[in-house]
C-alpha cells in the first residue's frame, strides 16, 4: 500500500510562517502518512526541530527558488517508502 500524502506549499511566506505551518501539519500525520511540502529555500533550521520531535525527511531541490521536502514519522515504513527525492536524512 503506497503512503497517503499531504501537501502543502508555503513558497513566498514570509519567515517563520512556513516553519510554523510544516510543523502544524506534521504533528496531524498519522500512520502511514507524509507531508510533502513546497518552499522557497532549504529550510536548514527545521532539520533539528524534526528530529526532536522524530520525524524523518527528504529533500530535493527542484529549481534554485523552491525545494521539495517529503516528512514522515521516523521508523514508519509505509510513509518512508521509496520515493525519488535524491537527498535522503
Amino acid at each position: 500500500m503506497p503512503p497517503q500524502e499531504v501537501r502543502l506549499d508555503v513558497r513566498g511566506l514570509e519567515p517563520c510562517e512556513p516553519m510554523d505551518r510544516i510543523l502544524q501539519r506534521i504533528e496531524e500525520l498519522g500512520a502511514g502518512e507524509r507531508l510533502r511540502a513546497l518552499i522557497s529555500r532549504e529550510p536548514v533550521p527545521l532539520y533539528p526541530l524534526l528530529e526532536q520531535r522524530q520525524f524523518a525527511w527528504r529533500v530535493a531541490r527542484l529549481e534554485p527558488a523552491c525545494c521539495e521536502l517529503l516528512i514522515w514519522r521516523a521508523g514508519d515504513p509505509v510513509a518512508g517508502a521509496v520515493d525519488p527525492a535524491p537527498d535522503t536524512r
